[in-house]
């Protein structure tokens, strides 16, 4: 993986992708909904619901009254790192107000996990007993990236009022952030073909080599598959050349998909000489050696699957798009705003001319909670979109069509 050179943000209705690029190749993609937020970062002044020994931790409220998991050893604001933890008994009791900061999200079924060991500054005058509240609102994910690493020299936005929120944001890199002018939108064909690429199992890396990605509750598996190749020499160098090379993308890969947890990599037959394995298991560490989440490469294991373990901090790209199975399956929320985003394409790319979303009534009905969504197009089109539900579409279909003049 390479360093971000130039961060492209395409903001739609409902959504903004962020794509960061090193030359023409991609590096790193996000999914950012402002009305489904992952919500880490956000700081709460929480409740105490319940102490839980058996689980080293507790369950506290948030201000929305959703439950989030504290673990011991981030219940105390005192304590060094390293130092010990203390039964989760005498930290906390149940009704108590703690402040917390979510420091992951949601994801496989389980609810955002929090830490209560925090800046004084965010706790300070935040803890007397009241009700749940939030303390500060999570900050937009291109100004997490922007603040977190070496910002790019180059950061493009193809909406005003974002640009001008991250200017005042971070004002020491306004000069940096530009506005998208033209036409032709910011994330050309080439680019948009290998994001939606993200969401299918295999990845095609060269003739006769490629990976496919599972993802499971427990783990994900990669499997790199080599096919082709003759003599038993040439084959041996193929099986070689071909690791290393699927090393390479898989870690670009886990990263642009947000792949996290374990992860089981299944390489193309293992070497059996002397060194050959450790070989691999430093060309692997090589290539995440820029992950900025800093996935650590265990080693293969008896069963030799190479081992990777990835922080969960946010959910994987698939669970965001939808439901992280062979392929993902697209949500209603999903299939709208691709919808909501085609139709403003459209508007703008016909002048006077107001396109009309046809969907199926699943479509239709999430295209009408995303009330953003809406207020963005209505902004823009000068009157509210055209949402019409039609029960003969297939459940996720989807059409934008004419609806003459405005």
């Amino acid at each position: 993986m390479a360093r971000v050179e130039r961060l492209l943000i395409a903001c739609g209705p409902g959504e903004r992708r962020l794509v960061g690029l090193a030359g023409e190749r991609i590096v790193a993609f996000a999914i950012e909904r402002p009305g489904h937020p992952d919500r880490v970062g956000e700081v709460h002044r929480a409740r105490v619901v319940s102490v839980v020994p058996a689980l080293a931790g507790a369950f506290v409220a948030l201000a929305d009254d959703v439950q989030a998991f504290l673990p011991a050893e981030e219940a105390d604001p005192g304590r060094e790192d390293g130092a010990q933890v203390r039964p989760i008994g005498t930290l906390l009791r149940e009704g108590q107000a703690v402040v917390v900061r979510v420091v992951r999200a949601a994801m496989g079924g389980k609810g955002p996990r929090v830490t209560a060991r925090l800046a004084p500054a965010l706790t300070d005058g935040a803890s007397p007993p009241a009700a749940p509240a939030l303390i500060r609102a999570a900050p937009p994910r291109a100004v997490e990236w922007l603040t977190e690493s070496a910002p790019p020299a180059e950061i493009v936005v193809d909406e005003v009022d974002h640009v001008l929120a991250l200017r005042a944001a971070l004002p020491a890199l306004a000069g940096r952030i530009a506005v998208h002018r033209g036409p032709a939108p910011l994330l050309d064909e080439a680019i948009e073909t290998e994001l939606a690429a993200l969401a299918e199992p295999a990845v095609k890396i060269a003739p006769g080599l490629t990976l496919r990605i599972a993802i499971t509750p427990a783990l994900t598996a990669i499997d790199v598959d080599l096919s082709g190749g003759t003599g038993r020499e040439a084959a041996r160098h193929r099986r070689e050349t071909a690791n290393r090379t699927a090393l390479a993308e898989i870690a670009r890969q886990v990263v642009l998909r947000n792949l996290s947890g374990v992860i089981a990599i299944d390489l193309a037959g293992l070497p059996g000489a002397r060194g050959a394995r450790e070989a691999l298991r430093q060309a692997a560490e090589a290539a995440f050696a820029d992950d900025p989440l800093r996935a650590r490469v265990l080693g293969f294991s008896r069963a030799g699957l190479l081992e990777v373990v990835r922080p969960r901090i946010r959910p994987p790209l698939a669970e965001v798009l939808g439901t992280p199975v062979a392929t993902v399956v697209p949500s209603a929320v999903t299939a709208a705003l691709t919808a909501l985003r085609t139709l403003w394409r459209e508007a703008e790319a016909r002048r006077g001319r107001l396109p009309r979303l046809r969907g199926a009534p699943a479509v239709i009905d999430a295209a009408r909670d995303e009330a953003a969504a809406l207020a963005f197009l209505a902004a823009r089109l000068g009157r509210p979109p055209d949402l019409v539900a039609d029960p003969a579409l297939a459940p996720l279909g989807w059409s934008v069509e004419d609806a003459g003049h405005g």
